[in-house]
């Protein structure tokens, strides 16, 4: 949801705070490396920093627990891993730190306008714990602009489980459909609820005052010029063909399988119509359409 009236961030205002919380496969790195890449931003040294997800989600609570033996130097912390421990045991931290990286002096030559955490599975956060980042920023005088990403469902699954094969260094189309079998079997997936999250961010925000877009207008320049004025900072065309993390293939998922998903996310696809009234689903998402019961 854009206001096409908002003004652009001049020198005298505070910078802005990007929450991304996903969705996962939906061209969150792609629009970090866009944006991070900029003279007027800094998202610090990573894109995903899973603090709030380690804090508050019992099933990504892995990202607080770190196993150091000291006989084994590959087990030691890293910076990265160090830093993401020191602020999910204080998450006031963390906003200090985004807030640091809008004042500190930066090698660019530019004032520093934006800042930011696209972590995906962030889309499992509370309305309560978004409403607790939002006010620990607000507290700074930063204001929050949450994007939530989402993608025909169908297509976003088969992505996400084929990115996984392929970091394991298995690409074969067979195990492609026998793996993406046994994942459906299991149900829906934790990060397969795109109304989850859309009603966490209408309590913690209102949806009029976050960016909801799709994957498949992300890449077109009125989509990113409204997302550049949502997040008011002036449009600067993007690296339109740079691929980051795609994982396309040209494996035929058999119809049954693709029956199978379509039951499961196919509330995906109700949400995405009733949130995005006026855009054609039917064109955007053809998968979902043809295999989602609505």
């Amino acid at each position: 949801m854009t206001d096409p009236t908002s003004p652009l961030t001049t020198a005298g205002t505070p910078g802005g705070f990007l929450l991304g919380v996903g969705a996962q496969k939906a061209g969150t790195s792609w629009l970090h490396q866009q944006l991070h890449s900029r003279p007027d931003a800094d998202f610090g040294c990573l894109k995903e920093y899973h603090v709030h997800d380690a804090r508050t989600v019992p099933e990504l609570s892995r990202f607080r627990q770190v196993n150091i033996q000291l006989n084994k130097p590959s087990s030691w912390i890293q910076p990265r891993t160090w830093l993401r421990q020191w602020f999910i045991h204080n998450p006031e931290r963390y906003a200090d730190y985004f807030a640091w990286l809008l004042q500190r002096p930066h090698l660019r030559g530019a004032q520093i306008r934006l800042t930011g955490d696209i972590t995906p599975s962030y889309a499992l956060l509370s309305a309560e714990t978004l409403q607790e980042i939002k006010a620990s920023f607000e507290q700074r005088g930063i204001p929050v602009k949450p994007v939530f990403l989402m993608r025909d469902p169908i297509e976003r699954i088969i992505s996400s489980q084929r990115m996984k094969l392929r970091k394991q260094g298995f690409r074969d189309a067979g195990l492609e459909v026998e793996t993406l079998r046994k994942r459906v079997a299991k149900g829906r997936g934790l990060r397969s609820n795109y109304g989850q999250t859309l009603d966490a961010l209408d309590q913690a925000f209102g949806l009029e005052h976050c960016f909801i877009g799709l994957f498949e207008t992300l890449f077109t320049p009125k989509t990113y010029a409204d997302l550049c004025r949502y997040l008011t900072i002036p449009y600067q065309e993007p690296a339109w063909t740079e691929k980051v993390n795609v994982s396309a293939t040209a494996t035929v998922i058999p119809d049954d399988l693709l029956a199978q998903i379509g039951q499961l996310q196919a509330k995906d696809l109700q949400t995405a119509t009733k949130v995005l009234p006026a855009l054609d689903f039917n064109h955007l998402w053809p998968t979902a359409s043809r295999w989602c019961k609505r």
